[in-house]
């Protein structure tokens, strides 16, 4: 019998195609995510911290409406942290946005994980040609590898 894993398979919280507002100004949080955050009594911000694909931590202020408008819709938005994060990345309207968590088994804390991809043109072979004409969903990370890459390559 081998040792338990200490966290639970990784599960979705949410995903989205980036809007204007979303890269310029602030996430809009679907409601349906906020049953995986704590918010303290009477309190309409919560702050959390998630790791991206190559390990570097980000911390996220998660705010809703205050209460008396949040019985009627909280509308959930990620504020601080976020265009930090946008800017980091290089976030364009239509990327796309993951949201991860992960359950702690010892101490019943949720570790939380982002992911950003783009929608790139892969060339494929047709006959001995290359085109472009397969789309596929590419991590940023793996985008940024690949312009260091070809910018090192032509140095």
């Amino acid at each position: 019998m081998g040792v338990p894993p200490l966290y639970s398979e990784t599960n979705e919280i949410f995903s989205k195609d980036l809007s204007k507002t979303d890269v310029g100004v602030r996430l809009s949080f679907p409601m349906k995510a906020l049953k995986d955050f704590q918010f303290l009594e009477g309190e309409n911000k919560t702050e959390f911290e998630a790791a991206d694909g190559i390990g570097n931590r980000w911390r996220f202020g998660l705010s809703k409406r205050k209460a008396r408008h949040a019985k009627f819709h909280p509308k959930p938005v990620l504020s601080s942290g976020w265009l930090a994060y946008v800017k980091a990345k290089g976030l364009q309207i239509n990327d796309r946005f993951f949201l991860y968590g992960d359950l702690d088994k010892l101490s019943t804390k949720k570790r939380f994980r982002v992911q950003a991809q783009r929608k790139v043109r892969r060339p494929i072979k047709l006959f001995g040609k290359e085109i472009l004409v397969e789309e596929v969903w590419v991590d940023i990370e793996e985008l940024e590898g690949l312009k260091q890459e070809t910018s090192r390559s032509i140095s």
